[in-house]
């Protein structure tokens, strides 16, 4: 309630003075508010708490909110006589609270094996399953004596010798008004626990851990005088403070904030989450596959040809890219080179023609917000290559993320997934492999790597296939024709030279669709 009504006296919704009560001693966090114009605290403890809170001068001291029949002088024999409990001997009551919480049914049966104790009187709240639990399990024994929820506490507390008490809070302040000493057990779990061991550190209430520790408590309560067992509440000064004088003297110290302010930072937290979520799902490959089919754009897996051809497309760091296609040509390999994403020199591009191979654009890597380069490095490496706007660039390992997609698309380009990716000295495909799929060979440069490729190009020998680049591939004859009937091959674009290199440029005339699904490496994709 305090929490709600300060935001709203922040907000201006509420103009009149704001005054919150405080009963415990710590856990101010769940009770002081910026918002609250003035807090009324029981004890002197939480002044300097309060202040950090809250501000300056937001707290004063008052005297306990209890009723003022608990600071009534009462006879003990005479509220003995009214309860029609035993004059003779020691009474012990044991409080589980408003709630009937902690171990009370433990309490009982320890003191009974106080012989001191005549009578041990259990507060079981407005926990009716305690009380019916506690009159059956105590039914035989005369001296306790089991009560709910009662308006007969100032009674009580007057005729106790001690109050055994579980959560601490308002039932305290009234034993204290008493002049009932108060010993703590069974705390329950949160803010209850925290109060009551802070009590205990200001010697407020004695705390008891366990049963052994309560009976000493007990026990030691009943050999202190009466004077010494109450504690000084009137030392405190609360008493020169009412609560009612608090509240009518109540000044508005809080500030309402603006509302432009408000407004403002309203529409920042709306932004700021927009552009979180909006960069996440730029960042992220969860999405992808929705947006592909949104923007009709699936990465190639493999092209539709009756020739007995694979695309093979080699993965090889830049500074090793002339080496590899060196030693593949003298080998009558002829392949696509990526390398990376860089942009490849004048020289590189001219070496890689005259040896009958080519480059394809890459994108990589998917950092938080490398995506927004995504179309600059594309159209860079494009212009280098002597592309023209519709060409095919190898998508990253984990595939694309929203944004690497849908910039890729305004470029122009069509991403490339391969059917499977290999790692050159890794193990050859389980799966056969088939004509028109597209294949990517990571090579780390060295001539093991080298080796390890010509091995595989050896593999797709022995099964009938050849490798090609995939310009080579694309430009099959024998590829399927669009829906009117024109051939594929009609379109298919010239790589002889730099100047009129369209290397990776996706036919005009080819139709995208859906490749069939087969077992092993993924092969979702377009097919050409």
């Amino acid at each position: 309630m305090t929490v709600v009504l300060a935001r709203l006296r922040r907000t201006g919704e509420v103009s009149c003075p704001t005054v919150a009560t405080i009963t415990d001693l710590t856990g101010l966090f769940f009770w002081a508010q910026p918002g609250i114009d003035m807090h009324m605290v029981m004890y002197g403890e939480s002044l300097s708490s309060v202040e950090r809170i809250a501000g300056r001068d937001s707290v004063r001291l008052v005297q306990p909110l209890i009723s003022d029949d608990f600071l009534q002088p009462r006879c003990p024999l005479q509220a003995r006589r009214a309860l029609g409990l035993p004059e003779e001997g020691r009474m012990v009551v044991v409080s589980g609270g408003g709630w009937g919480v902690g171990d009370v049914e433990g309490a009982v049966r320890e003191f009974i094996r106080v012989p001191e104790a005549s009578s041990i009187v259990c507060l079981a709240g407005r926990n009716e399953p305690l009380a019916r639990k506690l009159r059956r399990t105590f039914a035989r024994e005369p001296r306790v004596h089991v009560y709910e929820f009662t308006d007969k506490m100032p009674e009580l507390l007057a005729a106790a010798d001690v109050l055994v008490h579980s959560t601490g809070g308002v039932t305290c302040l009234e034993a204290m008004a008493a002049g009932t000493p108060v010993v703590s057990y069974g705390l329950p779990v949160g803010h209850a626990r925290i109060n009551t061991r802070a009590m205990a550190a200001l010697d407020l209430v004695r705390l008891a851990n366990d049963t052994k520790e309560l009976r000493e408590h007990v026990q030691a309560s009943f050999a202190c005088e009466p004077e010494a067992q109450q504690p000084a509440l009137e030392d405190s000064g609360a008493e020169n403070l009412a609560a009612a004088d608090v509240v009518l003297q109540a000044w508005r110290r809080v500030r309402p904030i603006p509302r432009w302010r408000l407004r403002a930072v309203a529409l920042a937290t709306q932004l700021v989450l927009l552009l979180g979520v909006g960069t996440w799902m730029m960042s992220t490959d969860d999405v992808t596959a929705i947006a592909g089919a949104v923007l009709r754009v699936h990465p190639l897996a493999k092209v539709k040809t009756d020739q007995p051809d694979v695309g093979l497309i080699v993965h090889v760091p830049a500074p090793d890219v002339s080496f590899v296609a060196a030693e593949l040509a003298g080998r009558g390999i002829h392949v696509s080179f990526a390398d990376d994403g860089a942009v490849p020199s004048p020289s590189t591009i001219a070496k890689l023609h005259e040896m009958g191979d080519e480059f394809l654009p890459e994108v990589t890597g998917t950092s938080l917000l490398r995506w927004v380069r995504t179309r600059s490095v594309l159209r860079a490496q494009a212009r280098a290559l002597g592309l023209r706007h519709r060409f095919y660039f190898l998508q990253p390992p984990g595939g694309l993320t929203l944004g690497q997609l849908v910039l890729a698309r305004t470029a122009g380009a069509t991403p490339v997934c391969g059917s499977m990716r290999l790692n050159a000295e890794g193990p050859l495909p389980q799966r056969q492999t088939r004509a028109g799929d597209v294949l990517v060979v990571q090579l780390d440069g060295s001539p093991s790597s080298v080796l390890g490729l010509e091995r595989i190009v050896a593999s797709l020998g022995d099964e009938g296939l050849e490798a090609e680049s995939l310009a080579s591939l694309t430009r099959s004859p024998a590829i399927s024709a669009r829906r009117r009937g024109e051939r594929a091959s009609s379109a298919a674009p010239v790589t002889s030279s730099a100047s009129d290199a369209a290397s990776g440029t996706p036919p005009s005339g080819v139709s995208a669709k859906l490749s069939p699904n087969s077992s092993g490496a993924t092969t979702i994709g377009i097919t050409v």
